[in-house]
């Protein structure tokens, strides 16, 4: 049987990129190795994009030994499935989700709309209202 590979994104160009780091240290940790291999891809704060190697993840090592991605459409299109774990803007705000889109790689969470709509809390509020569910006033 042949591995899945996924590609694991983390880190990311918003405030919550520490957090997203160890989230995606985690996700890593708990995947089947035996039924994925995985790629550690880390995104720096300024929007660099990094393949990382698994064994510095999994012993929580800084990520001193990063390598560049040169084509990073070409490096995710080799990927069977993306699974991101980035927190706030450019990660749960449907942006990402976008690029996955449109090169058409699965990937794990919410699409576009749903994570855009959910990263606007005026936007929920007012869709939420609109389906006769009694919401806060503004």
């Amino acid at each position: 049987m042949n591995k899945i590979k996924i590609g694991v994104i983390f880190g990311g160009m918003s405030t919550e990129n520490e957090v997203s780091c160890i989230s995606g240290a985690s996700v890593i940790k708990h995947l089947n190795k035996e039924k994925y291999n995985v790629f550690p891809i880390y995104i720096d704060k300024i929007g660099n994009w990094y393949k990382v190697k698994l064994e510095d993840i999994e012993k929580s090592e800084e990520l001193e030994n990063k390598e560049d991605i040169e084509n990073i459409t070409e490096y995710l299109k080799q990927m069977d499935v993306i699974f991101p774990v980035l927190h706030g803007l450019y990660g749960e705000d449907g942006t990402i989700q976008g690029l996955f889109e449109l090169l058409k790689i699965p990937y794990v969470g919410c699409h576009v709309l749903a994570s855009s709509v959910g990263m606007d809390k005026y936007v929920s509020h007012i869709l939420v209202e609109s389906y006769g569910i009694k919401v806060v006033k503004n």
